[in-house]
């Protein structure tokens, strides 16, 4: 754990042998690596604050001594000292000190240290007036409540509280507090530091918003309303406004439909053999909606014959998913749409569903689980790639036929970020399309990068794991070692009820599977739980609610 100290230089007669303290201060506008004895007690004082209230870890300390000659805090002084902090690459930056007047340079330099996961703390004005940086909007204000029993209480979205009691001091009767929200700041620098350990953590301000509920912005909610808005598409609209008949490819994927979950406008479904539409709720034959929703949730191409056009000639066609010649992808959701260059921290606990390869249950997976989750009465968004997911009211994305680094990671983050602005919800289940890796040269799935982007977008709390039957354990153990390293903490593995045809291999973007029957997956499922430490759940298991409760458990 790495702090650095912004304020008027530690003195030495303060420093045990066993600190780990480098010193800097500023000479002619450039902090160099020296030591300069302070004029003023006010840093060693923060110091000594800061090493009281860590128990279990002894941090290292970067002194940056930005006292003027005249006296004067400048704010140039405190900017130089960030960039130097951000160059170092601290975890923590105390800034028991502060301004009255608004600086944007200021503000851009903490945003900065955000963006580079740095904790920003400073001390709340005395007189309870607006002080900089305090009161931004990316940093951590720390003020003083005597009367408070925790160690640290959230009293606004950035703002906490620490008690200060051992500085009340009584003679004669009378009570003198000599605490002040600087070193206030320095007891909560000292918390957090404990709070957060001594390992890598990828994002702190995560641990924050779960342990204390502090809600950190960025730069992007600072700015204004206009930039944050969360514009709908193509397909809502359509949906929102039309009454729907639904066709659904493969066919079989109709049998596993839960009609409790349907879209509102989702009013009926193809029948192949009579080719005629049924409702859903009374499966009477009907004509009565508006538009013909055709959708491919298969890996590969199909080719359609003209009996459904020909017949419904007079209703609008839409084909979403793979077909020849046929392409209305455009009005699902697009990456593209929300490119940026930066970051955003998100705030919302997120599950991935994933997949070896495709056709592997995950969109079944992921409806199981969205219907615990929102009979709970939780506000979930549910993403996914396959357009089945329209069915659900899912957000459902184009899947990228190329992927281009950092550009998707940058645009997932948006738009997830966007979508924690404008929506409310609890958390997001995501289903991410194609496979966790390559199969062969001709099956890439984009090797698995649209995985990683989402993992690098966003903190995975959990991951589920969709495998075929006969799953290649070497290789499963290898695609777990690739997840294990973003940082997640639990990852269960459902196995699906098909397999690969291994004869569609050599096809490219072609991979099918085959249903496997019940004694051969049951063998399959025994030997892969022998196999690998993960929890391993039969799809009955997903059924009966047992991976939800897992789920909830692990997010507990």
């Amino acid at each position: 754990m790495k702090i650095a100290l912004i304020d008027v230089g530690i003195s030495k007669k303060a420093i045990e042998s066993n600190m780990d303290v480098r010193h800097f201060f500023l000479d002619c506008g450039e902090l160099v690596e020296k030591y300069k004895e302070p004029e003023e007690k006010h840093g060693t004082y923060c110091f000594q604050e800061i090493m009281k209230s860590v128990e279990s870890i002894m941090p290292q300390f970067l002194d940056f001594n930005i006292s003027d000659n005249s006296g004067e805090l400048l704010v140039s002084s405190i900017i130089i000292a960030i960039e130097k902090a951000i160059e170092e690459r601290v975890d923590i930056i105390n800034i028991s000190l502060g301004i009255t007047v608004y600086s944007q340079d200021l503000y851009d330099a903490c945003e900065k240290a955000v963006q580079h996961n740095i904790l920003v703390l400073s001390a709340a004005s005395h007189r309870n007036t607006i002080s900089f940086p305090a009161d931004f909007n990316n940093v951590i204000c720390v003020k003083v409540e005597q009367e408070q029993s925790e160690k640290i209480r959230i009293i606004g979205d950035t703002t906490i509280a620490v008690s200060m009691n051992d500085y009340i001091m009584s003679e004669e009767g009378a009570e003198f507090d000599f605490s002040s929200t600087s070193l206030g700041c320095a007891r909560a620098c000292g918390y957090l530091c404990e709070a957060l350990g001594d390992g890598v953590i990828k994002d702190k301000y995560k641990v924050l918003l779960k342990k204390y509920d502090i809600h950190i912005h960025d730069s992007e909610s600072f700015y204004g309303d206009n930039n944050n808005i969360l514009e709908a598409n193509e397909i809502e609209s359509i949906l929102s406004n039309n009454r729907v008949g639904a066709v659904v490819f493969p066919e079989s994927a109709i049998q596993n439909i839960n009609k409790n979950m349907l879209h509102e406008n989702i009013v009926a479904y193809y029948d192949y053999e009579k080719n005629t539409f049924y409702t859903f709720f009374d499966g009477k034959e009907t004509e009565n909606f508006d538009v013909i929703l055709l959708l491919n949730s298969l890996q590969y191409n199909l080719k359609l014959s003209s009996m459904i056009e020909q017949k419904y000639k007079n209703y609008t066609i839409i084909y979403i998913g793979n077909f020849y010649n046929k392409d209305n992808n455009s009005y699902l959701w697009d990456y593209n749409k929300y490119s940026t260059s930066k970051m955003s921290v998100l705030k919302r606990p997120v599950i991935a569903v994933v997949g070896l390869c495709s056709d592997v249950n995950k969109i079944d997976v992921q409806i199981s689980v969205l219907k615990s989750l929102e009979q709970d009465g939780l506000a979930i968004k549910a993403v996914t790639n396959n357009p089945m997911g329209l069915l659900y009211d899912m957000d459902v994305f184009n899947y990228p036929k190329e992927l281009r680094f950092p550009d998707i990671v940058y645009s997932i983050n948006r738009y997830m970020y966007l979508t924690e602005v404008n929506v409310n919800l609890d958390a997001w289940l995501i289903n991410i399309g194609g496979g966790i890796g390559a199969i062969n040269i001709m099956n890439t799935y984009n090797f698995g990068k649209l995985v990683d982007a989402y993992f690098s977008a966003a903190n995975i709390d959990v991951v589920v794991m969709c495998v075929n039957t006969y799953v290649d354990i070497t290789n499963l153990r290898l695609q777990l070692a690739n997840l294990y390293k973003y940082g997640i903490g639990n990852i269960f593995i459902v196995m699906s009820h098909k397999d690969i045809d291994l004869s569609t291999l050599n096809y490219k973007d072609g991979l099918q599977t085959y249903y496997v029957d019940e004694e051969k997956y049951h063998e399959a499922f025994e030997f892969l739980k022998e196999n690998v430490e993960e929890k391993v759940f039969t799809l009955e298991d997903v059924k009966n609610g047992y991976l939800y409760t897992s789920i909830l458990d692990t997010l507990s």
